[in-house]
């Protein structure tokens, strides 16, 4: 009996972690159970999962409860004592702090009865973790000799896009891994370069979205529909796009956002003051089913994403899974996907009135782009999850 051991953050519960709605199901085919571990997430209401597929209870409660079994956990400190000083984790303040919460959660974990219980129950269970950070913190002390395997992929990656340069544990992680993956070769080569020797095998396997066919006929109005999809936080500015509109003279230009934050109250605000030709529509957070839906049933004529840094987008991979054209920072992955048949990229420091000069010459050459081309060919979870568990979970 094959059983793979799937540690999530909050997967099935709450609504994060979309894409792994993408993958489940190639795990489930391929295994005979999947045992699902989030490490939050409890109550709320449960997204279905294949038969084979058993949810067990999240491994933490709320904030205070993790703070609270972190400092009176009876677990071992002397590693997390250790690792503070080899880490040089009192360099700065911010260090310090992201040390000191990232052990509290881990010694709160450690002091989990259904970890140990876990730990001790499922040793003949192969173990993905989705995420480099969360519970892959805790492989050097799960027991047993077992295949060991998490995925990379930008803010569990990157260490530029947290607060002082800083991810903890990057070396006691991969030294723990039978395999390294990452969902980009720019992630690949970025964590070879900093950890080669602690990295055993290190493999770039890309995500993929299901098929629901290409965005509708372009609609008979006079407008360009621009659509973009994500979180309105700092690392993903979008009010950059919102900057760039302004510039935008003559053609009408109805902008979507998809995606809430701490910054779409001020978004909202501030658009009410784009020029007459521009139009803004912020239907805030939607599910990815009701996104698919949304591009079943509006026309998109061009995806834009601006994020200062990214691992590669699943939302990218969407849009021109339905023959969008797409406008992106050159950060991270995003290369990868954004070739010359996709559409363009722009500097990571691209300025307001020259992200507008680009989006003005995608909307005149939008018709010469076949992004679905490229879909096809490298991002089609029919072709690269059952590759990812031939090739990464199961090779022979």
């Amino acid at each position: 009996m094959t059983r793979l051991l799937f540690f999530t953050q909050t997967y099935p519960r709450a609504n994060g972690e979309t894409f792994i709605e993408n993958e489940i199901k190639y795990l489930a085919n391929a295994f005979n159970e999947v045992i699902i571990l989030p490490w939050m997430g409890r109550g709320g209401a449960e997204r279905p999962v294949p038969p084979n597929c058993r949810v067990l209870p999240a491994l933490l409660g709320g904030p205070a409860s993790i703070v609270f079994k972190g400092i009176f956990s009876r677990a071992p400190v002397g590693y997390f004592i250790r690792h503070f000083f080899t880490e040089r984790a009192y360099l700065s303040p911010a260090r310090a702090l992201k040390y000191i919460s990232v052990s509290v959660f881990c010694r709160a974990i450690l002091s989990c009865r259904d970890f140990k219980r876990v730990n001790d129950e499922f040793r003949d269970a192969m173990l993905y973790f989705y995420w480099g950070i969360g519970t892959a913190y805790l492989l050097p002390f799960i027991k047993g000799e077992r295949t060991r395997i998490a995925r990379f992929h930008g803010g569990d990656l990157y260490t530029e896009r947290k607060r002082g340069n800083y991810i903890p544990f990057r070396k006691q992680v991969h030294e723990n891994l039978t395999r390294a993956v990452f969902i980009s070769r720019d992630g690949m080569e970025y964590a070879l370069a900093r950890y080669a020797p602690y990295i055993r095998d290190a493999r770039a396997s890309y995500l993929g979205t299901i098929d629901h066919g290409i965005a509708p006929a372009r609609g008979t109005d006079a407008r360009v529909h621009v659509l973009s999809c994500s979180r309105v936080i700092p690392v993903k500015r979008v009010h950059l796009i919102l900057e760039a509109l302004r510039f935008v003279t003559g053609t009408p230009v109805a902008w979507t956002h998809i995606g809430d934050g701490p910054g779409w109250q001020k978004l909202a605000r501030e658009a009410k003051c784009l020029p007459g030709n521009i139009e803004i529509n912020l239907p805030g957070k939607m599910d990815n089913r009701q996104v698919i839906d949304y591009y079943l049933h509006h026309p998109v004529d061009l995806f834009l994403n601006v994020s200062s840094s990214e691992g590669l987008p699943v939302s990218i991979m969407e849009a021109i899974s339905f023959n969008i054209p797409v406008l992106a920072t050159r950060v991270g992955g995003v290369a990868e996907i954004v070739t010359r048949e996709v559409g363009r990229l722009v500097p990571v420091d691209v300025s307001p009135a020259a992200l507008s000069f680009h989006l003005q010459e995608m909307i005149r050459d939008r018709d010469h782009f076949t992004p679905r081309a490229r879909w096809e060919s490298s991002f089609s979870a029919d072709k690269n999850y059952p590759a990812f568990i031939r090739e990464v979970l199961l090779p022979r």
